[in-house]
């Protein structure tokens, strides 16, 4: 009898699509975004599957799931949706061994345009096939991770607001932006925190306390803690004063790149705070979402912690680095 042949080795790449059910309103040519996705990797020869969550805080535990797939196999694991998606499927990638590839469809795609990852989504999709393995800085309060920012009192409540609008107008941009100025002219409650930095015990008495890792999201404010966040360091705003008319002014500061030298801000850099409050938890506004944590808050930057791919031009971000070869 003839000696039996093995089985043939299926190499060919695995992509794996995690999309969170609101992004399925995007279309090309009036077709789904999804199927647009799929086509074009089965197209060049990978095996494609796709997930769609019905809801956000079910995209971590799917992600675990999905990556359990990709441990013998080469392949990416996609997060195709806005910050918030891209947000919930990092949680689960981190400090592992299988990438992330980003297609943004948000409103905003902070993480995604900080990287070089273009904003089409099918030039993001070539990018994922062609791209080069980038680590990025993350982040961390407590159990939760974010890619552009983490913030405590005022924020969470323009979220809040602006997801209230976007049901009523629509996810626009002009939508959120109108949104978040007419939250800003109400009267806002002060925070009674207990900020300890480095060790240091500072008292606070703040409207809103800014964590931001995005380096881009932090130029586009012109702050120059943009270098704090490079350096892998926690980048800290917060405000002691916000009447009416203080708000004008910090938004006329803002465009002006003068937002930090105003005496109601106070910013600085860290390594790790912890914040306490008389509050058993806090609302926390996580790269667009709102989350409840229980208290003390502590606050750090994992680094070079989220394998990402990013386009060959992208340069050294964020402090991380290149691998040798691309996939």
């Amino acid at each position: 009898m003839p000696t039996p042949r093995p089985a043939p080795i299926n190499r060919k790449m695995l992509i794996s699509l995690i999309m969170n059910i609101n992004a399925g309103h995007r279309v090309l040519d009036a077709e789904p975004m999804s199927d647009v996705l799929v086509r074009y990797f089965t197209q060049r020869g990978c095996d494609v599957e796709l997930h769609i969550a019905d809801e956000m805080y079910k995209v971590p535990q799917l992600t675990l799931r999905v990556a359990a797939q990709h441990q013998n196999r080469q392949g990416v694991i996609i997060a195709a949706g806005g910050d918030g998606t891209v947000n919930a499927v990092a949680q689960a990638l981190l400090h592992g061994t299988v990438p992330m590839g980003i297609i943004p469809l948000g409103t905003f795609n902070y993480v995604a345009r900080a990287l070089g990852i273009p904003l089409d989504p099918l030039d993001a999709a070539h990018v994922v096939l062609h791209g080069h393995r980038h680590a990025i800085h993350v982040g961390c309060v407590n159990q939760y991770i974010y890619l552009n920012n983490a913030s405590i009192g005022l924020y969470p409540r323009l979220i809040e607001q602006r997801e209230y609008d976007n049901k009523c107008f629509g996810r626009f941009r002009y939508v959120a932006m109108v949104s978040g100025f007419t939250s800003l002219m109400r009267e806002h409650q002060k925070l009674k925190l207990k900020l300890i930095v480095d060790g240091q015990i500072k008292p606070i008495e703040s409207p809103l306390v800014f964590f931001g890792n995005n380096q881009l999201q932090l130029q586009d404010f012109r702050m120059n803690l943009a270098e704090c966040a490079k350096m892998g360091k926690l980048a800290v705003v917060a405000i002691t004063e916000l009447s009416k008319w203080q708000t004008l002014k910090l938004i006329g500061r803002l465009q002006m790149g003068t937002f930090e030298k105003a005496p109601e801000v106070t910013a600085f850099c860290a390594e790790t705070i912890k914040i306490e409050s008389k509050a058993w938890q806090m609302k926390v506004a996580i790269d667009g979402e709102i989350v409840h944590v229980q208290t003390p808050l502590h606050f750090s930057v994992a680094k070079e912690a989220l394998t990402v791919i990013v386009p060959h031009h992208a340069g050294n971000l964020n402090g991380g680095r290149y691998a040798p070869t691309p996939l």
